[in-house]
């Protein structure tokens, strides 16, 4: 599993360094830190990079950790992040990025260890619902939870999620192939639905996520069919 320490304080980097190489040897984990001195060089070349946890300093120079953390869920949506900090007050905004947790300074070792439990359970869990969205020269991370249906529009791909859009150039049928086995159905040429999100099917008509999207006549039957499996527990 690979974390990411954005961090310029040096003595409290090579702290969180040392904490996490004595919580691989105490837990039997095979956890691999790569350090950052600053944001700008995190984000730089995220894309090309995967991370499953960020334990982010909120004063960074000229990127504060709260900015970064925005421009890093714009990338990815599942990251678990974690602030390191002084003061709790600028911590305690992480809701607003969908933080996990933070650790204040100086930090010690039973509160770096109880965190990072809860940061390796949650990463654990994400694992089999993330799926990478190709874009340009790199890619964005999406969770399946967050993705409540897929829209094609020509060449152009909208990802409708809980709590943004993400648009981006491809094919239907390549999605559906991406999410194969993951609960996402084909309604019409159109789109592909989160089959756990959907609210109600009242005849053409299916309500997923709040949205009201048409079903096409001639996908209903096996639409419908492929729901009952899922429901039933056979999908």
């Amino acid at each position: 599993m690979n974390i990411a320490l954005v961090e310029d304080d040096v003595n409290a980097a090579n702290i969180i360094t040392e904490y996490t190489k004595k919580f691989n040897a105490q837990y039997g984990e095979g956890l691999k830190l790569t350090r950052f001195s600053d944001a700008e060089s995190f984000l730089a070349g995220y894309r090309h990079s995967i991370y499953s946890i960020v334990f982010m300093d909120v004063d960074l120079p000229k990127i504060n950790g709260l900015d970064a953390a925005r421009q890093l869920r714009y990338a990815d949506k599942s990251i678990v992040i974690i602030f390191v900090t002084k003061m709790a007050q600028y911590a305690q905004k992480g809701y607003e990025v969908n933080a996990l947790d933070y650790i204040l300074k100086p930090v010690s070792y039973a509160d770096f260890c109880l965190k990072m439990k809860k940061a390796v359970n949650v990463a654990r869990a994400n694992k089999n619902r993330i799926v990478l969205v190709p874009s340009g020269s790199g890619f964005f991370r999406l969770s399946t939870d967050k993705i409540i249906f897929v829209e094609v529009m020509g060449h152009q791909l909208k990802y409708q999620l809980v709590d943004d859009v993400l648009e981006v150039r491809g094919t239907l049928s390549a999605v559906e192939k991406s999410l194969e086995g993951r609960g996402f159905l084909r309604c019409s040429n159109c789109y592909l639905v989160n089959s756990r999100l959907i609210n109600s099917v009242n005849g053409y008509d299916v309500d997923v996520g709040g949205y009201v999207l048409k079903i096409s006549h001639p996908r209903r039957r096996r639409f419908m069919e492929e729901l009952m499996k899922i429901y039933s527990g056979g999908g």
